[in-house]
Formats: C-alpha cells, structure tokens, sequence
C-alpha cells in the first residue's frame, strides 16, 4: 500500500471501487469460510450464516453473526473470529474460485493511463480478506491502496475515513472523488462525504432499486468503458 502522502503534479481525482457485487463475485466463498470459522473457533454446529451481507462492513457482519450464534460479540471473540476466517477464506477461494464483472479488467488497465487518477478500493471486506481477492483474480496491480469495513460498523463512517485518507494523500491537489459500488449503500456513503456516484446492476440489486438511492450515473455493468472512463474523467 502506498505511503498515505504523495507528491502529485496536478488536480487528481480519486476513484473508490467497491469489491464483491463491483468488480467480482467469490460465489459465496465468504460465507462458507465463515460458517466454517465460527464451527471451529467457538464449537458452534451447524453455525446460522442466514443473513444480508449486501452494502455491510465485515466489522458488524462479526458482530451479527456472533450474536445469532450465541456467542459473546466482545472485541476478543470478534477478534478471534477475525483471524479464523482470514486463515481459511484463502483456502476457500482457491477452492470455489469466482467471477470477474464484465468490463472491469479492461477499465482497470485502461485506468492507468491517466497520471491525474488514484485508483482504490473502499469495501466492507477486512483488509486482508479484500487482498487475497484482488491478488487471487490479479487486479491488485492496479489498486494503489484499500480502505477496509475493519473499524466501522456503519458504510458511512468507513466512506468519512476513507476521505481523511484521500485528504492526507493529497491535501488541495484533490479535485473530485467518485464511489463506484453495486448497492444503495455504496450510493448513500458516497453521497455522505460529497462524492459522485457510479453505481452499476452487477450485485444483487436491479436497476429500479438502484436508481431510488439517486447515483450519478447507473449502468448494467462497467463493460461500456470509453463511457466509464468518461465519466469518471469528468467529462
């Protein structure tokens, strides 16, 4: 990950794309890396993983999931449950694997082109599960750096952290910073720190759903991408 300040020699604008639904799908690997945690760290049978996971940070799915299982959601066992599903989550994705969205390699390469852009990636994923995604699908190449669901319950309070981050990289150089996700959650915490928003159907949300969280633009996907980039150039 880069250092959190950067020298810079123009206006940059900063794109935050969001991971599962965005720009890949695991095919429930989480989920199943998951339930296999919570079985063996806390001897739950049969653990319950029958809940949304949609627009969430993984710090308040831990807290969820501990709870529904009847397991204290304390710091320690969030913790626990932290570093269990890290160790086996590899694991799973090696075993199920997944889908890259149509369109996103193409534009991640296309992307970097463009001297004047910072490419990341703000997810509810914990920082070390996002990772192994992008490294198990080869895009971490051209992700400069991540803000993970790690410290904050709630979208919004990760998408503010997330705009301290941008402030320290690039103070008055910042021009515009644009959230690129697939769920009205992605939309509203773009909104919360003044971003503009792309929001695409590639998740579990159809456009008309979509289209009441009011993003910049919505597309079926991002494989339209001389208009992806266009809009995210400002034009």
């Amino acid at each position: 990950m880069d250092n959190e300040t950067e020298e810079a020699s123009g206006f940059v604008r900063v794109l935050l794309f969001d991971i599962d639904g965005t720009l890949l799908t695991t095919a429930g690997g989480g989920n199943r890396a998951l339930k296999q945690a919570i079985a063996e760290e806390f001897s739950v049978a049969d653990p319950d993983t029958d809940i949304s996971f949609s627009g969430r940070t993984d710090r308040s799915l831990m807290v969820e999931l501990l709870q529904r299982n009847k397991v204290s959601p304390s710091e320690a066992n969030c913790g626990r449950l932290r570093r269990r599903y890290g160790g086996l989550f590899g694991a799973e994705l090696r075993r199920t694997g997944g889908t890259v969205m149509p369109g996103v390699k193409v534009l991640l390469q296309s992307l970097q082109a463009f001297s004047d852009l910072d490419v990341a990636v703000m997810t509810g994923n914990f920082p070390e599960t996002a990772t192994q995604k992008l490294e198990f699908f080869r895009l971490r190449q051209w992700v400069r750096w991540i803000v993970g669901g790690d410290m904050d319950v709630h979208r919004d309070d990760m998408a503010r952290r997330a705009a301290t981050m941008v402030s320290r990289r690039h103070g008055s150089l910042h021009q515009q910073t644009i959230v690129i996700g697939d769920t009205p959650a992605d939309v509203l915490c773009g909104r919360a720190i003044g971003a503009q928003t792309l929001a695409v159907c590639t998740g579990g949300f159809t456009k008309e759903q979509l289209g009441h969280a009011e993003p910049t633009l919505l597309l079926d996907d991002l494989s339209e991408t001389d208009r992806v980039i266009e809009f995210l150039m400002g034009g």
